[in-house]
């Protein structure tokens, strides 16, 4: 536990289950008090687990592409627990889509990838970011997919680690033809950090994307089904190592990171890197300093 993080409230949204619930747990173990929301009951339960920390807690069931839900939850939460710090933007949703899908798929596959994955994390953050201001400070951080990001975007920041599958030759980016949509939903919350980024550096807010590779949760579990084999499993991330990079990019306080894609994929130890110099975002836009 750290000082820094003592008393804070942080909002984590798709914490039903899975990565979500285990950023619930590392904050509240960091003496967070922490909000959570999912479109699943088990969200529900987490409260309980949480507050024997000594943490307060509070859970919605909700669907957090809808404007009425976003806005009465983090209103919920400013009025509980008296402001927001920490918005964890996880919710996501991910099936199979392609390009030659019959228009009624298409328009349910929209609406449903890019509602939660895009939409959903549009809203969290701009119902939660005015109290984050007015509390001098904050950290969101959005998760992304490392579809977008890979190490053959750009090549020249890949570590190239010999445990990775693609150490000698740049991993294609973007994910499968089935994935159309989902990626579309998830490349625009890069956009999202970027901009924000830019613009809530003044206000002391930080915000980074995390480019999340495979990770065992029952979500990808049930994408693959049939396809999953011990071996495979053995190659994916762990939620809870995933949860400790949040909390040690939060840790870095006001002078961290912002605007920054951290890259989390197979082949890749999962902890938080070094701090890059910007490299697409110019450093003055975000008022970076070299140190």
């Amino acid at each position: 536990m750290t000082e820094l993080l003592i008393g804070k409230t942080a909002i984590v949204t798709g914490a039903a289950i899975g990565i979500g619930r285990a950023y619930a747990r590392a904050l509240a173990r960091e003496g967070c008090n922490v909000a959570v929301i999912d479109l699943m009951s088990e969200v529900l339960d987490l409260p309980k687990e949480l507050e024997r920390r000594g943490v307060k807690a509070t859970a919605v069931v909700g669907d957090v592409s809808d404007p009425k839900v976003a806005r009465n939850f983090v209103d919920d939460v400013i009025a509980r627990f008296g402001g927001v710090d920490i918005l964890i933007n996880n919710a996501g949703k991910c099936w199979v889509s392609s390009s030659h899908d019959d228009l009624d798929k298409t328009l349910a596959d929209y609406d449903g990838m890019v509602g939660t994955n895009l939409k959903g994390e549009y809203l969290m953050g701009r119902a939660a970011i005015p109290s984050m201001i007015a509390r001098g400070g904050g950290n969101i951080v959005n998760i992304g997919t490392d579809h977008g990001v890979t190490c053959g975007s750009p090549r020249e920041l890949c570590p190239r680690l010999d445990s990775c599958p693609w150490a000698e030759s740049p991993r294609p980016t973007g994910g499968s033809i089935v994935f159309d949509i989902y990626d579309a939903s998830k490349y625009g919350t890069y956009a999202l950090t970027f901009a924000w980024a830019k613009a809530l550096r003044p206000h002391g807010i930080r915000v980074n994307c995390m480019a999340m590779g495979a990770t065992d949760t029952s979500m990808l579990r049930n994408f693959l089904g049939d396809a999953v084999t011990p071996e495979l499993a053995a190659t994916w991330m762990r939620p809870e190592d995933s949860a400790q990079v949040v909390v040690d990019i939060i840790k870095e306080g006001p002078g961290g990171r912002t605007g920054e894609t951290i890259n989390l994929c197979h082949g890749r130890p999962t902890v938080l890197e070094p701090e890059r110099a910007p490299l697409y975002v110019t450093p003055d836009s975000i008022g970076y300093d070299a140190r």
